[in-house]
């Protein structure tokens, strides 16, 4: 009994230190906001918001919180006034914990640069970073040369990869080198039939993609690629590869020529 006693004075204690609590962090100077902010009920953070001196340092302070729950970024969101200024938009979007169609609703006000940034971050879901990689594809054909040289080096894969379909070399040669491309990826574009002749030739030169096998296999399709670059491949090319490339009438003939007679000399 006496612990049953205690038990309900310390549920009391608590409770009357949270309404203390709530009822200071809706009405304390902003000066004094310091440990509300780091408060983890939710009850005094909802009290915070709705303090008049609650402001933009405030809200930019708050979300840096990766724990902040849900619900309070979803009441501070529906403040008009508090979410209005450009920082505190690009900190909904890029918090994990921001409702998907608040987050979405925000995407529309941020710069190019910064959409490149919400596609990189871990924990961004996956909705939004699509989203703004297509809000970025929007604006791709009226950037000048040195934003997509930019967006060539510092965008995903899939905006890297959305670039290669000129001759401009400085744009191919920056997504060659954007740590975000894969093989994969540049396999889709080499077999696509459109692929542009440049993009062939720079792959096939860069240092690190002409070494790999399924590419090499890839630009010997290409009939762009020049022959004294193909035949170079050759020589580390496995039989059945050779036998089903001299046979595939995509490939130029003068390749597929010299393939059949490597055939007849091995046999």
């Amino acid at each position: 009994m006496a612990a049953e006693g205690r038990n309900t004075r310390s549920r009391q204690s608590s409770l009357g230190h949270l309404a203390e609590s709530v009822q200071m962090a809706a009405s304390c100077g902003a000066g004094e906001m310091g440990p509300f902010l780091q408060a983890s009920d939710p009850e005094v953070l909802l009290a915070l918001l709705a303090n008049p001196n609650f402001g933009e340092r405030e809200v930019l302070l708050l979300l840096n919180r990766r724990d902040l729950p849900a619900s309070v970024i979803h009441e501070l969101a529906s403040l008009r006034a508090r979410v209005s200024s450009y920082a505190v938009k690009l900190s909904l979007v890029k918090h994990a914990k921001t409702p998907l169609r608040v987050a979405l609703a925000q995407l529309k006000f941020l710069f190019l640069f910064d959409l490149v940034s919400v596609c990189l971050l871990p924990g961004v879901p996956s909705e939004v970073k699509r989203a703004s990689e297509e809000l970025i594809l929007g604006q791709v054909p009226k950037l000048a040369i040195g934003q997509r040289i930019t967006l060539a080096k510092r965008g995903s894969a899939r905006l890297a990869a959305s670039l290669l379909t000129g001759e401009n070399a400085q744009i191919i040669k920056a997504v060659l080198d954007n740590p975000y491309v894969t093989e994969k990826i540049l396999l889709l574009i080499l077999n696509r039939p459109e692929c542009p002749p440049k993009v062939v030739e720079l792959i096939a030169a860069h240092p690190k993609w002409s070494l790999r096998y399924d590419i090499r296999l890839a630009l010997l399709r290409q009939p762009s690629l020049p022959l004294a670059r193909a035949l170079s491949f050759v020589p580390d090319l496995k039989p059945q590869d050779v036998q089903e490339i001299s046979q595939d009438s995509g490939v130029i003939l003068q390749l597929r020529n010299y393939l059949a007679n490597q055939l007849k000399t091995a046999g």
